[in-house]
């Protein structure tokens, strides 16, 4: 049953909170509730929902001064064991003593959070308590460092001497991503027209770069980005704020003092003129490099806290690339240039500055100027001739739907509400603004009716926009050999370095880590569930089928 929503009013304080906002939102039938806690500067949005799947979430700020992989990997070792919980793999463990309906974490390129959801009360404070613990008081000890960053092992090599090899969960992960296409574009893409903020450096790591991550970074980072002046937390449902509040100020807000986390995102500067940029990526032995190019064009457009613009980028996505007619789209595969859009293609909305990009794959290498001359002769002929009424509307209505649907796919209602907002909120941006959809969907119609908006916008957030690079991506049949031998020669010059204390060291490593996965481990200093928290009965819900006309089975 549906417990009745406690609605504060700016002003209030609960316990060391102050109420900074309260708002209905009566589209999402939600009130929506801002908060800072006093003492440490955290930032707390509720949005108090009558939902029985009540959602918790706190995310960080984590900005990379390097491609060493640290938020990625400290994503990973914080899951590792904490101060009150000190198993292996707590969120592992948890899937088996829960009545969760998601639990994850996600490393976005400057922030990371860390999301659950679930319909039982008791269910909520177990992973509530589990959650805070993992993340303001990791274990980080330096074995899960090794395990889950990087580590040097011993193998025998064929002359019977000991080699020394690179492991570790996300140095394998990061190895195998960059080694993908879509990877490197997308990497490449944010290094080249962000080059002078924290979106140059490759926030999942280089595999170069990930051994330069020691210990003591790891923990200097969760230091400073992970303290509670550096913290968005995020609760939706029927479940009491107030207990929220006190369950988190009692675990790990009290008696912290407020610090200044040095996280801002300054904007990237503006260029005078557009830019050229060639990275490269691994093709596979004997595989014919010809028409194995990707060539795109890529523009920084709005401030992600501009809930307009950020909106009005989403459509014009959907009128030039959105489907087969979509005249962008439309133009660039009938050049016959290449056979699909280009990897990132689209409207990219995550970071500090947005960007959007279109392009070509499998083109030829000489042509780039040729994909960069169709998209701005399809630009300006469409903002010049006008872009047809019924493709506007169109778009229009797909981005209402879509962000309008009331579903749990992929993530819980009240998750898909927070990613919404979340780029824009830790930027700064006000969360209203992004949740009112309607105040923006009402702006835009009204641009729409007095004709030549989307024309305007063509003209000048990318026709008159020198904020531009033609961004390359080129096979390299030979580069996975130089990496494979640029790595044997570094570990090879670090072998020579070793003591004979230091290769023991290596060895002892690797067979207490290997123990150690191979122990089964005592999980119960886990929260549980008793059976009487559990409902003895499952909701049902009527089969809908007549509704769509379609046959189906009804179980």
């Amino acid at each position: 049953m549906t417990t009745p929503l406690q609605i504060p009013t700016p002003g209030d304080r609960i316990g060391g909170y102050r109420v900074a906002r309260v708002e209905a939102i009566p589209e999402l039938a939600t009130t929506f509730i801002a908060l800072d806690h006093e003492a440490t500067g955290a930032r707390h949005v509720h949005l108090a929902r009558a939902d029985s799947e009540n959602c918790f979430s706190v995310a960080f700020k984590t900005v990379p001064a390097d491609s060493t992989g640290v938020a990625h990997i400290l994503e990973h070792t914080v899951l590792c064991g904490s101060r009150r919980y000190p198993v292996r793999d707590p969120f592992f463990s948890m899937l088996k003593r829960s009545l969760s309906t998601f639990m994850n974490a996600f490393t976005a390129s400057d922030w990371t959070m860390y999301p659950f959801a679930t319909q039982n009360r008791k269910d909520f404070y177990n992973l509530l308590d589990v959650y805070l613990d993992a993340t303001f008081f990791p274990l980080l000890d330096p074995l899960s460092f090794k395990q889950e960053g990087h580590r040097l092992e011993l193998e025998p090599a064929e002359d019977g001497k000991p080699r020394l090899v690179y492991k570790g969960v996300v140095f394998n992960e990061m190895k195998g991503a960059m080694s993908a296409p879509d990877q490197v574009m997308g990497r490449g893409l944010l290094n080249a027209l962000y080059p002078d903020t924290t979106y140059a450096h490759n926030s999942g790591g280089e595999p170069a770069e990930i051994p330069r991550l020691t210990h003591a970074d790891l923990v200097a980072f969760h230091r400073r980005h992970y303290h509670p002046s550096n913290a968005y937390f995020f609760t939706y449902g029927d479940l009491p704020l107030a207990e929220h509040l006190a369950f988190i100020e009692a675990k790990v807000l009290q008696g912290v003092a407020r610090i200044d986390p040095g996280t801002e995102v300054p904007p990237q500067p503006r260029w005078t003129a557009p830019r050229q940029a060639v990275r490269h990526y691994p093709l596979a032995p004997g595989e014919d490099p010809g028409r194995k190019y990707q060539a795109c064009l890529a523009w920084l457009t709005a401030d992600i806290r501009d809930s307009f613009e950020v909106l009005t980028l989403a459509v014009l996505e959907e009128i030039l690339l959105g489907n087969d007619a979509a005249p962008l789209r439309r133009a660039l595969i009938d050049s016959g240039l290449g056979t699909a859009l280009s990897d990132a293609s689209g409207f990219d909305g995550e970071n500090r500055d947005t960007m959007f990009a279109c392009g070509l794959k499998d083109v030829a290498a000489d042509a780039p100027p040729v994909v960069e001359q169709v998209v701005l002769e399809t630009l300006g002929r469409l903002a010049a001739e006008g872009i047809d009424p019924a493709l506007i509307e169109s778009a229009v209505h797909q981005i209402e739907f879509h962000r309008k649907e009331v579903t749990n796919t992929p993530y819980p209602y009240g998750l898909k509400l927070l990613l919404q907002f979340a780029g824009s909120w830790i930027h700064g941006g006000d969360p209203i603004r992004v949740l009112r959809l309607d105040d923006d969907l009402n702006r835009l119609r009204g641009e729409i009716a007095r004709g030549g908006f989307f024309e305007s916008r063509l003209k000048t957030g990318f026709l008159d926009n020198p904020h531009r690079v033609r961004f390359v991506l080129a096979p390299d049949p030979d580069l996975a050999r130089r990496e494979a031998e640029r790595e044997a020669a570094e570990l090879q010059a670090c072998l020579a370095e070793l003591s004979a204390a230091d290769l023991e060291r290596i060895r002892q490593d690797a067979e207490t880590l290997r123990r150690r996965q191979e122990t089964e481990e005592d999980d119960t200093c886990l929260p549980t569930l008793a059976l009487s928290e559990i409902p003895p009965t499952v909701t049902g819900y009527d089969p809908a089928d007549g509704m769509t006309g379609i046959p189906a089975l009804c179980y």
